[in-house]
C-alpha cells in the first residue's frame, strides 16, 4: 500500500511537464517512473540490466557514471486509439519503438519532440526508447565539449490520448500600439481524418475570449489559423510585477469541445532603441548569470525542487537575467523565470565549433531543427527577451558568416518580435564578420584569467572594434566573464584557482562593466560549476568547469557575496 502511494506521488512529481496543467479535455497518461533498462553493445544486443527512473540520467547510477553509448528503456503500457508520445528531452539521440517496430526518431538532448500513433488497437503494448549519448559520426552538435552530454530520458515524458482533431500549438505574440495591447495569435490544428471538418477555436485569456469561428480543417493535414486581437483589460508584464495570464484554447466541433491546450502568457514588448534594451518600455541593464543544467546529485535531469532553489539563489544575488548556455532549457525552469520576472537569453544548441565542424554534413539540418523546436515550444514565455545561437563558433570567416546569417534568417521568420544575438569569442575582436546580423552585440572576454591584459585595455579594444564596425550604435553586452575557483581552496597569496583570486577578479570585472555607460550589462560565467567531458580534463580540475560562484552542490564560494553586493549596488 505504501509503495503504491509512493509510486503514485513519484509519477505525478516526476512526469509533470509544466508548472500548471496543460489539458483538461485531452487525457494524459502518466507512467510509473521506474523503467526496465539495459545497456546495449555495438550490435544493439542487451547487456547489463538496471531499473532506471524517468526522467533521469543514467550517470546517476554509479556503474554508469561515465558511460558513453547506447541503452534501451522498456515498459509495458496499456492504451489504444490515437496516441501522442511527448518527450521533453532525450539525451541525445532517440529511437522510439512500439511492439518492436520503430515509430520515431529524434536528435538533440535539449528540445521537445513527439511521436504520433494512429488507430492503435486497445491493449498492452511494449514501448521502448533506444538512447545514444555517444559522439557518433552523425552528431554535429553533441561533440566533446566544455560541458557534459549526459545520457537518458532526461526530461519528463507523457502519453496523450487525442481526438482525430487536436491542437498542436497556439502561439501568442503581444504588442502595443497607442497604449493599447494587441496579440498576434497563430494556432496549428491537426486533422487526422479523411474528411474536411469545420471547427471553432475559442481562446480565453483572463476575462477576454477571442475565437476563430467556423474554420475549415483540411483532411489529413495541419491547418494554420492566424489573426490579431485587441485585449482591452490587459495588465502589463514587467520584471517588478510579472503578471501572467492563463491562455485556455478549446477546439469545438458540432458545438462539442473535442480538445484543449492551456499555456501561460504575458503582455510585454521588447525593443532595442539605440544602445538601450527596453523591456516593457523600461531600460534594462543586464546583471546576469550563465547557467548550465547540471547538478551534482542529478546531472542534467534536475528536479523541480532544485530548480526552485537555483531561482531563489539567483534572485538573492540581485541578478535579473539567466543565459541558458548553450542550449534550450527545461520548460519548467522557463516557467519559473516567467513567474519571477527573470529575463532569459535562450540559446540554440552549439558551442565552440570550428569551421570543419560547421561543415559537417548534418550541421545545418540539426541546427535548424533545434531552432525550430526551441521557438515552436518556447515562444510564449514572456521572460525570454532574446534568442541566441552558435556560442563562440566561427564568426570570423565568410563560411562562418553564412551559417550565422542562415540561422538568424530562420529565427526572424519564426519570431520577429524578439532581438537576436550571439556570444562572440574574445579572439574575434578585430575580425568578427557578423556584427551586422544581430540586434544586440555580445562578446565573451576573460582578462585576468586566460590572459593578463588589463581589464581596461580589453574593454577599450572591444568597444573600439565594435564602434568601428556594424556594431556601432547597438547595445553591447559582456556575455561571459569570470575566473575559476575550486571550492574550499583558499590562499592569501592570490594564487590561481583559489576562491580569493576569483573574488578579486570578479570584483574588478563587475564594477568596471556596470559603471561603464557604453555597456548594456554583464552575464557572469558562471552561476554554478558544471561537469565537462572527460576529454577536457587538462585545464579543468576535477573534470569540471570551476568558474561558478557556487559549486556543483550549490555551496557558496567567497565571490558569491561580493557579486551579491555589487549587483545590489546597481539596482537599476
Amino acid at each position: 500500500m505504501l509503495m503504491s502511494l509512493i509510486i503514485k506521488i513519484l509519477r505525478r512529481k516526476l512526469m509533470n511537464t509544466r508548472l500548471f496543467q496543460n489539458h483538461i479535455v485531452r487525457k494524459e497518461i502518466h507512467l510509473n517512473p521506474v523503467w526496465d533498462f539495459h545497456t546495449l553493445n555495438s550490435e544493439d544486443k542487451k547487456q547489463e540490466a538496471f531499473k532506471m527512473l524517468v526522467p533521469g540520467c543514467w550517470e546517476s547510477t554509479p556503474k554508469l557514471a561515465s558511460y558513453k553509448g547506447k541503452a534501451m528503456y522498456s515498459k509495458k503500457v496499456t492504451f489504444g486509439g490515437n496516441i501522442r508520445l511527448v518527450f521533453k528531452g532525450v539525451s541525445h539521440t532517440a529511437y522510439v519503438y512500439l511492439d518492436n517496430k520503430q515509430v520515431g526518431y529524434h536528435y538533440n538532448a535539449y528540445t521537445e519532440f513527439s511521436v504520433l500513433l494512429q488507430d492503435i488497437p486497445y491493449g498492452e503494448h511494449l514501448l521502448e526508447i533506444k538512447v545514444d549519448n555517444s559522439f557518433h559520426q552523425e552528431s554535429a552538435l553533441h561533440v566533446t565539449n566544455d560541458y557534459y552530454s549526459y545520457g537518458g530520458i532526461t526530461r519528463p515524458m507523457v502519453i496523450e490520448e487525442i481526438d482525430e482533431m487536436f491542437i498542436k500549438y497556439v502561439h501568442f505574440i503581444p504588442y502595443r500600439e497607442n497604449n493599447k495591447w494587441y496579440a498576434s495569435i497563430s494556432a496549428s490544428i491537426s486533422n487526422l481524418s479523411n474528411e474536411q471538418k469545420n471547427v471553432t477555436l475559442q481562446i480565453r485569456i483572463g476575462d477576454e475570449v477571442v475565437s476563430f469561428a467556423n474554420k475549415a480543417l483540411l483532411p489529413n493535414a495541419e491547418t494554420l489559423f492566424e489573426n490579431t486581437f485587441e485585449f482591452s483589460s490587459a495588465i502589463i508584464y514587467t520584471l517588478e510585477n510579472p503578471k501572467l495570464y492563463m491562455m485556455n484554447a478549446m477546439l469545438l466541433y458540432n458545438d462539442e469541445v473535442v480538445d484543449d491546450l492551456i499555456d501561460r502568457v504575458g503582455f510585454r514588448d521588447i525593443k532595442v532603441n539605440g544602445k538601450d534594451i527596453l523591456f516593457s518600455g523600461k531600460k534594462v541593464i543586464i546583471k546576469g548569470v550563465n547557467r548550465h543544467e547540471d547538478y551534482a546529485e542529478f546531472g542534467c535531469a534536475i528536479p523541480i525542487e532544485a530548480m526552485y532553489r537555483d531561482i531563489e539563489i539567483i534572485k538573492s544575488l540581485g541578478a535579473n537575467c539567466i543565459r541558458t548556455c548553450h542550449y534550450p532549457n527545461d520548460e519548467r525552469f522557463l516557467d519559473l523565470c516567467d513567474e519571477n520576472g527573470i529575463l532569459v537569453w535562450e540559446e540554440a544548441h552549439a558551442r565552440g565549433l570550428n569551421e570543419e565542424q560547421m561543415k559537417h554534413k548534418n550541421f545545418e539540418k540539426q541546427s535548424s531543427d533545434c531552432i525550430k523546436e526551441m521557438i515552436e515550444n518556447h515562444i510564449n514565455h514572456p521572460s525570454i527577451y532574446v534568442w541566441g545561437i552558435l556560442n563562440e563558433c566561427v564568426s570570423n570567416t565568410e563560411f562562418g558568416r553564412s551559417c550565422y546569417a542562415k540561422q538568424f534568417k530562420l529565427i526572424k521568420s519564426l519570431d520577429s518580435s524578439r532581438p537576436v544575438t550571439f556570444a562572440s569569442l574574445e579572439a574575434h575582436i578585430g575580425s568578427d564578420l557578423c556584427l551586422d546580423l544581430v540586434d544586440i552585440v555580445s562578446f565573451n572576454i576573460y582578462p585576468g584569467w586566460y590572459h593578463n591584459t588589463p581589464l581596461k585595455d580589453s574593454l577599450n579594444a572591444l568597444k573600439n572594434f565594435v564602434n568601428s564596425k556594424e556594431g556601432a550604435g547597438k547595445p553591447l553586452l559582456i556575455s561571459e566573464i569570470g575566473a575559476g575557483a575550486i571550492y574550499g581552496f583558499r590562499s592569501n597569496n592570490m594564487e590561481k584557482w583559489t576562491e580569493e583570486y576569483q573574488q578579486y577578479i570578479l570584483t574588478e570585472q563587475l564594477t568596471s562593466i556596470l559603471s561603464d555607460e557604453e555597456l548594456s550589462g554583464v552575464i557572469i560565467w558562471q552561476y554554478a560549476d558544471c561537469r565537462v567531458d572527460n576529454g577536457w580534463f587538462h585545464g579543468r580540475p576535477k573534470c569540471q568547469n570551476n568558474k561558478g560562484i557556487v559549486d556543483i552542490y550549490r555551496r557558496e564560494k567567497l565571490s558569491f557575496n561580493k557579486v551579491k553586493e555589487i549587483f545590489h549596488s546597481y539596482l537599476k
